[in-house]
């Protein structure tokens, strides 16, 4: 029989939160001592949810630091939610979220959206967000690849719910399949099946409840030639310590764009510093979870050692 390796479910004294903020439900995973200084873990957008991204580094972490991971409204068991989840909103909710756990001080690991709805969130509450983790955030650029093909396929009757009532009818081994096309270099997950089975339920919850494949906060960006919004104008305004991480072989957020919003914070006065992880891709904590959690693990060990 094989012995589990991670997994948010398998941390020993877990504590899983079901709470009611601005309307609607919110899941959150906590773990670690109670004593030692808080992190917040957000991952990233459509099948994504807490137990997927953070699967090694919940865990991990929860080991340093009193650890609280997020599942973002419409994903995980943070469901169900009515209306417009904009950028707007969800920074109702995570500030009601932090509050109704009582958190006043913390520091924010995201991935992708995750990172995205970090860098607004301390660009907005500076006082409250001691250091960030940014693995390649989403909100850095003007355009997406294809942007009017993309928004043509978004504004198209029907295809926004296509992918979910397509993968809900697949088997086992098609989304272990698709899994496995997620990473990068040659990489495998580290126990595919739990995996497997945390999307099969993701897409799951997509399905019956009728949501969207792409989050509100992506679709609301993007317009015909350009994004609509991004966070450049919100970077500057960042007053904590950032490490921004990106996976070498990642085509989702490009190199330019990172080392941009780098300078964008280094320009507003906050410390910052780009590092990228060879042989990863956009999913780097589940590609490489190694070299990402001694390197998110250091810097927090570095920046909570200042300012808490």
């Amino acid at each position: 029989m094989s012995v589990l390796v991670g997994g948010v479910e398998n941390v020993p004294g877990l504590i899983h939160h079901h709470l009611k903020v601005s309307g609607g439900s919110i899941s959150v995973y906590e773990a670690g001592p109670k004593e030692k200084p808080v992190v917040v873990l957000l991952h990233g957008a459509m099948y994504d949810e807490a137990r997927f991204t953070w699967d090694q580094m919940f865990p991990f972490l929860s080991k340093y630091y009193h650890v609280f991971a997020f599942d973002t409204p419409r994903h995980g068991k943070s469901r169900p939610w009515e209306g417009n989840l904009d950028h707007t909103r969800l920074m109702d909710i995570l500030h009601g979220t932090f509050n109704s756990l009582m958190l006043e001080r913390f520091s924010l690991v995201g991935l992708s959206m995750g990172g995205g709805l970090s860098i607004e969130y301390a660009s907005l509450q500076p006082k409250r967000v001691v250091s960030m983790v940014l693995f390649e955030p989403g909100g850095l650029g003007d355009r997406v690849d294809w942007q009017f093909i993309t928004w043509l396929y978004i504004k198209t009757p029907g295809m926004l719910r296509i992918l979910s009532k397509k993968y809900v009818r697949s088997s086992h081994e098609s989304i272990r399949k698709m899994l496995d096309s997620l990473f990068m270099g040659g990489n495998k997950p580290t126990d595919p099946d739990r995996l497997v089975s945390i999307l099969k339920d993701e897409i799951k919850g997509k399905h019956d409840y009728g949501e969207n494949d792409l989050d509100d906060w992506q679709l609301n960006a993007i317009g015909p030639f350009r994004l609509k919004w991004n966070l450049l104008d919100r970077i500057p305004l960042i007053k904590c310590p950032t490490l921004w991480l990106r996976g070498a072989e990642s085509v989702l957020v490009k190199q330019q764009e990172m080392e941009r919003a780098v300078r964008l914070a280094v320009q507003g006065g906050a410390e910052a510093s780009l590092e990228i992880i060879n042989n990863a891709g956009h999913l780097l904590p589940l590609e490489q979870p190694e070299k990402a959690n001694m390197a998110v693990k250091a810097f927090l060990d570095k920046t909570m050692a200042k300012n808490c």
